[in-house]
């Protein structure tokens, strides 16, 4: 899934760590020459947050299987229904992304750092790790899929594919990570071998227009996220009445996700009173819009509205939650959320058909024994790859 990024924007990229953590308010800095500095560009507790969208995605995908043919209405599947939702954790890597990479964009723009940079740095988070990853897929599909437990993994229902199924041109969008648009220009229709890449084809997408805004417009980065956000609206509706294909383009709607948390970084640093309550107006609106308008949204657009503005509501008291102990877990998930998420897919494949294949198909068989297996299982593995690949493509702290 993708839900993403996923997504998967890391803590590390923005302009704050969250480990040691700084728990006393920011010194005040002189105006730079862009009319003034960051209230508070640290959001420390969207690592929990990164956290719990991980968790949730990894509830989603392993009750996929089971949920794909349940008839059952006792308990256990009403549980597993329940996290047939965590879906949700995709739209939440969205907006988090969102403010993350807007904390970045104004980090550079206010300290004159070229578009170079800005973009070196994107492309080092993101493709080393997912290459790798791709590669270890790879072996491990084959490896499983072919020589251990023939089929294991190839099989209906949420089957994971064989490498040499996929065509050139899919490859080579699965590897560019521009696979969710290319086959509106050449080659074979879409097919992504790594399945929750599809969300970090949108977080590039997201990466590449934040640039092009910085480059345009570094003195009014708002403001130009503002039009352009209004003009990719425009763009969706005419393509929507037109009935023109846009799906796996940015302007397909998923923008709007990525905005949000672009709105929430300026309400939490720059805004006024005036400029606050129309970010409250405006994420009630995209609630309403999408919950009744009559413009089909992307999945998950209401659910992106909804959690930039419980994070408007919750910034006051950001320290206090984050030295919350039972935060701490959820912290630890969302400091390796990028390992988590690109590894856990395949792993609660390969744990929920053994666990099938091993005659464990109940409501009650999947929700005590095969869910908490894929979560623990995902969690060792995302530990793994985090301290032995992600780790060494974790950029520098920007300077805010």
């Amino acid at each position: 899934m993708s839900i993403g990024t996923t997504s998967v924007e890391s803590r590390h990229d923005a302009t704050w760590r969250s480990h040691p953590r700084i728990d006393h308010e920011p010194v005040p800095r002189p105006a730079d020459k862009f009319g003034g500095v960051p209230r508070a560009p640290r959001y420390q507790s969207l690592d929990a947050w990164r956290g719990v969208a991980c968790l949730a995605v990894i509830l989603y995908h392993s009750s996929l299987s089971y949920l794909a043919n349940a008839t059952d209405g006792d308990l256990s599947t009403t549980v597993l229904r329940i996290f047939g939702y965590g879906w949700v954790g995709v739209p939440l890597f969205f907006v988090i992304s969102g403010y993350c990479i807007s904390a970045t964009a104004d980090s550079s723009r206010r300290r004159s750092r070229s578009i170079s940079d800005y973009f070196i740095r994107r492309f080092r988070r993101i493709y080393p790790p997912y290459w790798i990853f791709a590669l270890l897929a790879v072996l491990v599909v084959a490896v499983v899929d072919v020589v251990l437990v023939p089929h294991l993994l190839s099989t209906q229902p949420w089957a994971q594919l064989r490498p040499w199924w996929f065509s050139p041109s899919q490859w080579l969008g699965n590897l560019t990570l521009t696979e969710t648009w290319r086959h509106h220009l050449f080659g074979a229709p879409r097919g992504h071998f790594v399945g929750q890449s599809w969300t970090l084809c949108y977080e590039e997408q997201f990466y590449a227009v934040v640039g092009l805004l910085l480059w345009l417009s570094a003195q009014r980065f708002f403001l130009a996220a503002l039009l352009g956000t209004l003009a990719i609206l425009v763009v969706q509706g005419a393509a929507h009445f037109s009935n023109i294909d846009v799906s796996g383009f940015f302007f397909d709607g998923s923008w709007l996700m990525f905005a949000a948390g672009i709105l929430v970084y300026f309400h939490a640093n720059y805004a006024g009173a005036a400029a606050k309550i129309l970010s409250y107006s405006a994420l009630l609106g995209g609630i309403l819009a999408c919950t009744f308008g009559q413009l089909p949204m992307v999945r998950g657009c209401g659910v992106a509205c909804a959690f930039a503005l419980l994070l408007l509501f919750l910034h006051p008291w950001d320290s206090q939650i984050v030295r919350t102990k039972w935060f701490a877990p959820l912290i630890v998930c969302g400091t390796m959320c990028y390992s988590l998420y690109l590894v856990h897919e395949l792993v609660v494949r390969v744990v929920q058909r053994s666990m099938s294949a091993g005659g464990l198909n109940s409501g009650a068989e999947t929700l005590l024994v095969t869910v908490p297996m894929c979560m623990a299982a995902s969690l060792a593995a995302g530990w793994g790859f985090f301290v032995l690949v992600e780790r060494r493509y974790l950029n520098p702290k920007l300077v805010t």
